[in-house]
């Protein structure tokens, strides 16, 4: 498997030291983790990663403004302990959505949701992501016989 290069941002130190533990039992994950939002959405920009584990409510600058400012081809998976913000993250496009405290088998099932997605992204340049209940469909153009 292909590095994949990723951020966690989070104002809460534990959450980011599960995410770190998450990231080293899978393997092939490449961390930065930042606990000022700012510094993690400077860091984004930056670094361009593949993958961005992001917490909604943190001090001075929300998740979800965070989301909204993502460059188009980052993948994000959002992680919070508030379950309220599930339809904001799906309908921002999130990968998926972890509600805290989450086990590592939700993390790993994530963390491979994303990666498929990155993966259609990148062998399809020509696609599109449509909803189907709750989850992404990534479809390629390709594929589409008739609308």
């Amino acid at each position: 498997m292909k590095k994949i290069n990723c951020i966690a941002i989070d104002d809460e130190p534990i959450a980011l030291s599960v995410i770190s533990q998450f990231c080293l039992r899978t393997g092939g994950l490449d961390l930065l983790t930042c606990s000022e939002p700012q510094e993690g959405l400077q860091a984004v920009i930056n670094r361009q990663p593949d993958i961005v584990f992001l917490d909604i409510e943190m001090d001075c600058l929300n998740g979800l403004d965070i989301a909204r400012k993502l460059p188009a081809s980052t993948c994000f998976i959002f992680t919070t302990a508030y379950i309220r913000y599930a339809l904001d993250g799906f309908d921002l496009d999130a990968a998926d959505f972890l509600h805290k405290p989450f086990s590592y088998e939700r993390f790993k099932t994530a963390v491979e949701k994303a990666v498929r997605r990155l993966e259609y992204i990148r062998n399809e340049k020509e696609c599109i992501i449509v909803k189907q209940e709750y989850n992404n469909v990534v479809i390629p153009v390709s594929d589409i016989l008739y609308i």
